[in-house]
């Protein structure tokens, strides 16, 4: 790779560190709702919005058939922003559409819907895009029907819009420099971040979230470090997939994340954990693709960047600093 083009691809990336997110790096996780019978027609209905999202993003739930007591709980913690409220359904909850409203803008969540009929099964679980004002509680051979599909949605949409990751794998690509190495590369941190992504999701490995997202965002203020020093006989300018590997399998645990607070289905569970972890790596391997793209373009059109700016130390400062920022609020907000 070129000076020219790591200038660019370094210049590139500072700007996607820039730009503005719906939900602060990897913390997009989605709105959760539980309902819980607690009689033929009494209803716990309980919601909260990641801790990331301000409590006045908390959106109003509301069914047709029910009525909810006014007195209602609401309530904050490091895990979010929470309501709590019991509903009246003299028709039951089934078959009523229970409509999201937020009081601002959508905030870009999902939303997981957990329901609980009292008889001590299973849930039955449904999984809402961030477009999505509403659902209905199905039978539950339908619900389980489009499970694959929505939790690949949902690992595509979580690695775009989880700005830490894409920053980790464009420093990856900007430092592997070559083709063959950036494969090597990125498969590696795949593998790594795959294997604790499955650990962790079937709660077989527990680590504290909140360190995890920390060291996430220090994985990225140490490839900013070695952007802004450039090549040098290190052992991450040599061996790039040693250091892809290692942070790989802590970005694992972040993904993870989401799908321990969403909850995985009891029926399909590996289904849903392979459709979630395909989705984050086509998203992956698209970013990476448009950014080798992006470069392969530039190469052919010959275009040049004028003047002596700095632009690998300034892109490399600028992208450490937005990720020293991230990790000291994970440890502070932690």
């Amino acid at each position: 790779m070129s000076l020219l083009l790591r200038r660019v691809l370094v210049l590139a990336l500072a700007m996607l560190a820039m730009l503005p997110a719906p939900a602060l790096a990897d913390d997009n996780r989605p709105l959760a709702v539980t309902i819980e019978q607690q009689a033929p027609d009494r209803f716990r209905v309980t919601w909260k919005v990641p801790s990331n999202v301000e409590a006045r993003h908390l959106p109003a739930l509301a069914a047709p058939g029910c009525t909810a007591d006014e007195r209602a709980r609401l309530w904050s913690d490091p895990l979010g922003h929470w309501r709590e409220e019991q509903w009246t359904c003299p028709q039951g909850i089934t078959d009523q559409a229970v409509t999201i409203t937020y009081p601002l803008a959508n905030p870009g969540l999902a939303t997981i819907v957990r329901y609980f009929d009292g008889t001590g099964g299973d849930p039955r679980t449904v999984l809402l895009q961030p477009q999505d004002t509403g659902f209905t509680l199905a039978e539950e051979e339908e619900t389980q029907g489009s499970s694959f599909l929505d939790f690949l949605v949902l690992g595509i949409e979580h690695i775009w819009i989880g700005v830490d990751h894409l920053l980790f794998v464009a420093g990856l690509i900007f430092i592997a420099r070559t083709p063959r190495r950036i494969l090597a590369t990125i498969t590696g941190f795949t593998i790594a971040h795959s294997i604790t992504l499955a650990l962790s999701a079937l709660d077989l490995v527990r680590v504290p979230v909140s360190a995890v997202e920390a060291v996430i965002a220090l994985s990225i203020v140490f490839l900013a470090v070695e952007i802004v020093k450039g090549p040098r006989d290190t052992l991450t300018w040599r061996k790039p997939i040693v250091v892809a590997s290692s942070f790989g399998l802590l970005h694992g645990f972040g993904f993870a994340a989401v799908l321990r607070q969403i909850g995985l289905p009891e029926d399909g569970l590996l289904s849903a954990l392979l459709a979630f972890n395909l989705g984050i790596e086509i998203g992956q391997v698209v970013f990476a693709a448009l950014v080798m793209g992006a470069l392969w373009l530039l190469h052919r059109a010959g275009r040049r960047l004028s003047g002596t700016l700095p632009v690998q130390r300034i892109g490399g400062y600028l992208v450490g600093c937005l990720a020293s920022f991230w990790m000291i609020q994970r440890l502070v907000g932690g």
